[in-house]
């Protein structure tokens, strides 16, 4: 990726690569013409990276996209980090690790994926107990680590994992992952989670920030407090609050006016003291249904 061409700030993996701070999250956008939208209005904003996943079932209609939109804007496809995430296979992991990849590459129209996490630390179709799921991961994770070996991938990570399925990682692959993508905001702060990525030098993305809109957070009488401070709303509080602790975001919309709005929030840099003040409304209380902690084998 070129610097040059990026407003957005760069941070750099322990891959080498480089990857914007902000990226364009597309959870729940869907059509052709939406898609067409969002991405138009994204690249023109400034954003350099799309966040997609299988689940979301978008990839094809983002990879059209992008062949339509880039060259309005000068851009070509080293110039965009893309990331698409899957959940471990149920059976036949390589073959099928294999099979999703090839598509993914299909469906975006690119000869690389910058960085594939595995979605769910199990099969979206068993239990939290099935004794098979922490070979489910393990040999979807060893899959994509050889995929990467071939370069059909940059980087490798993991999403919805918590602590102990972490430290299960170097049992079984001597790749650290990349990136990790968890909910993370002042009531959900993953303390534990965000120790052990510094350690291992495993960069840390944030996924709803804003927690679904909950009123209790974008109410909340310290975002609140803020937000009036600094004469913004309480949402681009809550995008500021991980940029300015340096962990990158993947804010969705398809309403042009908040794509615009959410790429903003890199122009607010929140004090040591804010960042503070809001780290301590943590309450464990999550807003998403992404429960990797029940995934207890």
């Amino acid at each position: 990726m070129s610097d040059s061409k990026l407003d957005v700030p760069l941070v750099t993996l322990n891959t080498g690569y480089k990857m914007p701070i902000v990226l364009f999250g597309t959870y729940k956008i869907t059509g052709q013409d939406d898609i067409d939208l969002a991405v138009d209005t994204a690249l023109d904003a400034g954003y350099r990276g799309f966040d997609t996943a299988k689940y979301y079932k978008n990839e094809a209609e983002i990879g059209n996209a992008l062949e339509k939109f880039l060259p309005k804007y000068g851009l070509k496809r080293e110039d965009i980090f893309l990331i698409t995430k899957f959940f471990p296979p149920a059976s036949n992991t390589e073959a099928e690790v294999d099979r999703l990849i090839q598509e993914s590459l299909e469906n975006l129209k690119t000869s690389f994926l910058d960085l594939v996490y595995v979605h769910y630390p199990k099969a979206d179709e068993k239990s939290n107990d099935d004794p098979e799921n922490f070979a489910d991961r393990r040999d979807t994770y060893l899959a994509l680590a050889k995929l990467k070996e071939s370069g059909k991938i940059r980087s490798i990570g993991v999403s919805n994992f918590v602590l102990r399925h972490f430290q299960e990682i170097p049992k079984y692959s001597s790749v650290v992952p990349a990136a990790t993508q968890l909910e993370y905001h002042p009531h959900f702060t993953r303390n534990d989670i965000r120790e052990h990525c510094k350690e291992q030098g495993i960069y840390f993305q944030a996924f709803s920030s804003l927690g679904r809109h909950h009123p209790d957070l974008i109410g909340d009488p310290v975002v609140t407090e803020i937000s009036q401070k600094h004469g913004v709303n309480p949402e681009t509080v809550l995008l500021a609050f991980p940029l300015s602790q340096g962990i990158g975001i993947v804010p969705k919309s398809s309403n042009p006016d908040r794509i615009r709005g959410n790429f903003n929030a890199i122009r607010l840099k929140l004090s040591p003291e804010e960042i503070e003040k809001l780290n301590a409304r943590d309450k464990n209380q999550y807003y998403i249904r992404a429960h990797g902690w029940e995934v207890v084998t």
